[in-house]
């Protein structure tokens, strides 16, 4: 059995002592889905005459709100007006019930409409409804509304790790472009340590430069200096880059001569 649309009744039962007048308006924006059905909401109206809003609640359409009357007063005199409501209802062919509380005792309520026919039930109740009250039903809302975890899709799994990947690979590119950037210091250092070695690398160097055309008188130089004749086209080359760096050509040739020594040693 479900509650679905139907023609049949169904009947809301209201624990007006333990339950606030929110839940019974939620429940019965739940109790709507299934109209045509005539739906019949009972309580004890009476016991709370200061709640005016009862009167705008009752005049809304396809609700019957039916008083009901307790034998005696005091403790529990409530739940036992409910479960006579509930056992005429029954007797009376109604199988659809919503039962509004968090009081456990309301369970032998339960019990009895599914005690012959079964019932179907849908309780409402606060998170602190006891599991025993939550069983005796075949549903069970809690007030307020808990909110879900909104489920992940495929396309935003998907969508999260293509984001991931981009913000991987942009990480990476920084990385190596920082790199880069710090390559030519790094060559620096390395080709000023490489002064040390007087033999091997200026040699290295001197097999790199094509022999000179006409021989250049002697000149006493300091030492460790490096003496080296440079093709036209070249010195040409190394003079614009000397304007643009607003270096001497000494200066730049040093600086380009040991940034090849440097790789040279890291090859």
């Amino acid at each position: 059995m479900t509650l679905d649309s139907s023609n049949e009744v169904v009947a809301i039962l209201y624990d007006i002592e333990n339950a606030p007048f929110e839940m019974l308006n939620y429940t019965l924006g739940k109790a709507r889905r299934y109209q045509p059905c005539r739906t019949i909401v009972v309580s004890d109206w009476e016991a709370r005459p200061e709640q005016k809003r009862w009167e705008k609640l009752m005049r809304r359409p396809g609700f019957t709100f039916r008083q009901i009357s307790r034998t005696y007063q005091g403790k529990n005199s409530l739940d036992s007006a409910i479960y006579d409501s509930a056992k005429l209802l029954y007797d009376e062919g109604v199988r659809r019930f919503f039962i509004i509380t968090t009081d456990s005792d309301f369970v032998r309520i339960a019990e009895y409409l599914n005690s012959d026919t079964p019932s179907y039930i849908i309780g409402v109740g606060t998170k602190q409804a006891s599991e025993t009250l939550r069983n005796a039903y075949d549903e069970f809302f809690v007030y307020p509304p808990e909110e879900k975890e909104k489920k992940t899709t495929r396309k935003t799994k998907v969508a999260a790790a293509k984001e991931s990947e981009a913000k991987q690979e942009k990480t990476v590119k920084a990385a190596v472009k920082e790199s880069k950037a710090v390559k030519p210091a790094k060559a620096v250092k390395t080709a000023k340590a490489a002064k040390t070695d007087k033999e091997a690398k200026p040699v290295k160097s001197a097999k790199a430069a094509r022999p000179a055309k006409k021989q250049s008188p002697v000149v006493n130089l300091p030492e460790g200096t490096l003496t080296v004749n440079l093709p036209r086209t070249l010195r040409q080359s190394l003079q614009e880059r000397q304007t643009a760096e607003g270096v001497s050509m000494d200066e730049l040739v040093t600086y380009l001569l040991m940034r090849g020594m440097a790789r040279w040693v890291e090859d």
